[in-house]
């Protein structure tokens, strides 16, 4: 039941134009039945099989009242204008409600189809705005091949396996009622026949779709392996040529393929299944529904007609074809189910990092930044312990240690990518818990270790979202970073698409456009994380001396790994194992002759 309430939820929004397109629905069966009803009576009333109807009947809600009086209209036109001209009369009818049959059918699927690709787009917008607020702790226990298979693969499938049986789900129950209910008109007694043969179909074809769903999720699954193997094979293909690992990478990949296969051609067989039972269930109900009504034809007591037998006949094979659709829409719908539950389970996941209902707002950084007793563990041992230390406004603080002490952890609580397990992370004295998350990050500028830039332009990459940028700004930061003079020799200079994560560039290229970047937002506070790290010697020096001159303005915390980068700076930070072991200028952790000089020892 769940999964229909689900169904419900995403098709509330629309209310309104799903009543519309069910009106319209009904309106188009209406048409439909009429059509069948008025065609075997009347052609024998033509064609004089039947005597005419010349006395005019008496008024009754009853399936021979409204045939009498239609035959009675039909008979006055024979009478008056002739049999050809009664003819033409009848086929210009039939025309005119075939054509409004098709009109409002087609005016059902017109409003439906503007309201099925505003789900798919209401729906991915959510996914993928859900994944850019989701905690980066998300992303260490979650596949991005997986990820990716949920917000464009399952997505597609909620509109392929749900949102296209829409119109079968407003139409084919819908027609099915009307012509069962015109089946009840005509005759009751057949009609009651039916209904007890039906039920025994539907449950037989309900117990073939049940494990529909599993099946679904299982090849959904292997689908989102396969994206995470292809993903990793790209991102590694020079890995993976370099240590001749094609023939390994290739098996695995056709494993998981060869396992989604199987999977698919039975979720395919047991869906397939139900479409041929119903049609061979509609026909044992026609051959005896035939033997039946055989028998109340030529019975001497009944009143059924031959021509109202031939009727029933003519409405009750209309019920098959949307009786078969909605069986399909069934199974389709078991399917699609399960693209909804992996969606939803994205759209469910916890935020972790929230911000509060009062959040407050930032708009300058004045005094300080400061941890207090600030401990930080991913879930296991502590990465940080009961760090205690502040930031002034204006002065330049640099953090060291060996790989592993939690360097570029204090960067990302500074953020907010995660929040301390123990103690306070204070700007201008105020718990960054308390502050507007967007307001908070955008005090800050940063430069990560790892080069992230995106499959655009050189310009793009460095604006990265900032509005209202002028070019002379995006220039000068460029050549702050040293980066301008490669830039300029490049196909189309600040406009050359850079490729897939800078594929067209080199690793030093790459993180002068990052540190372009930073600088051009001009923030209070600076986040240098290993950002020379991929600089060669001489691009590093000339970096260097402009980051110098920027952070002579700014507050600045420079995480490194080269120390000769952080000599001038304020302060220095030594971590070891997540605690703070020294700390102070470059020639006082000198003098003191401990962990901060066997490192520049050890570097030099």
């Amino acid at each position: 039941m769940s999964d229909y309430k689900n169904l419900f939820q995403l098709l509330k929004p629309y209310g309104r134009r799903l009543f519309f397109v069910a009106l319209l629905n009904v309106l188009s069966v209406l048409f439909s039945l009429f059509t069948i009803t008025l065609i075997a009576p009347f052609l024998s009333l033509i064609f004089g099989k039947i005597p005419l109807q010349l006395e005019k009947p008496l008024l009754a809600f009853n399936s021979d009242a409204v045939v009498n009086g239609l035959k009675y209209l039909l008979s006055q036109a024979i009478q008056t204008q002739g049999t050809v001209q009664a003819l033409l009369y009848m086929v210009a009818v039939v025309i005119v409600f075939i054509f409004l049959n098709k009109f409002f059918n087609y005016s059902a699927i017109w409003i439906l189809t503007a309201v099925r690709t505003n789900i798919i787009q209401t729906y991915r917008n959510k996914a993928y705005n859900r994944l850019l607020i989701l905690p980066l702790s998300y992303y260490s226990k979650a596949k991005k091949g997986d990820i990716i298979s949920r917000v464009i693969n399952d997505v597609q499938d909620i509109d392929t396996s749900i949102l296209q049986t829409l119109q079968q789900l407003l139409r084919d129950p819908l027609m099915m009622l009307l012509y069962l209910f015109t089946l009840f008109f005509v005759n009751y007694k057949l009609t009651l026949f039916v209904f007890v043969l039906l039920p025994v179909a539907g449950i037989l074809i309900s117990r073939i779709q049940r494990k529909l769903k599993a099946n679904s999720m299982e090849a959904k699954q292997k689908q989102g392996l396969m994206n995470i193997i292809l993903e990793e094979s790209i991102y590694g293909l020079r890995v993976i040529k370099a240590f001749h690992t094609i023939g390994a990478v290739c098996k695995r990949f056709f494993a998981v393929n060869e396992a989604y296969n199987k999977v698919y051609i039975k979720m395919y067989r047991r869906r397939d299944l139900s479409s041929p039972m119903s049609e061979f269930f509609g026909t044992l109900t026609v051959i005896f529904i035939l033997l039946y009504g055989s028998s109340l034809v030529l019975s001497a007591e009944s009143t059924f007609s031959a021509e109202l037998f031939i009727t029933y006949i003519a409405l009750f094979v209309q019920v098959i074809n949307p009786a078969k659709a909605t069986v399909e829409a069934s199974a389709n719908l078991r399917k699609g189910f399960a693209a909804v539950h992996r969606i939803e389970e994205l759209l469910d996941e916890e935020e972790v990092i929230v911000e509060q209902k009062d959040a407050l707002p930032v708009t300058d950084f004045s005094d300080s930044i400061r941890f207090e007793n600030v401990s930080f563990s991913y879930g296991g041992e502590n990465v940080l312990n009961n760090l205690n230390f502040s930031v002034k406004k204006g002065t330049n603080i640099a953090i060291c240690g060996l790989s592993g002490s939690g360097k570029s952890t204090l960067a990302d609580l500074l953020m907010r990518f995660y929040d301390p397990t123990q103690g306070k992370v204070l700007f201008d004295e105020k718990d960054i818990k308390t502050l507007k998350i967007s307001d908070l990050r955008a005090m800050f500028g940063m430069v990560n270790q790892e080069t992230i830039l995106f499959n655009d332009t050189v310009y793009n990459n460095i604006v990265l979202g900032l509005e209202n940028i002028e070019e002379k700004d995006v220039i000068e930061a460029a050549e702050i970073a040293n980066a301008y003079d490669f830039i300029t020799k490049l196909e189309n200079g600040f406009h050359t698409n850079i490729g897939d994560r800078g594929a067209k560039l080199s690793g030093g290229q790459k993180q002068r456009i990052c540190i372009a970047r930073a600088v051009l937002r001009n923030p209070a506070v600076l986040i240098l994380d290993e950002a020379t790290s991929a600089l060669d010697s001489e691009s590093e020096r000339a970096v260097q001396t402009a980051l110098d001159n920027v952070l002579k303005s700014r507050t600045s915390i420079v995480i490194a790994h080269r120390l000769s980068t952080i000599a001038n700076a304020d302060e220095i930070l030594v971590l070891d194992r997540g605690a703070i072991a020294e700390r102070g200028t470059h020639q006082a952790l000198i003098a003191q002759n401990g962990i901060y000089a066997k490192m520049i020892e050890t570097q030099s």
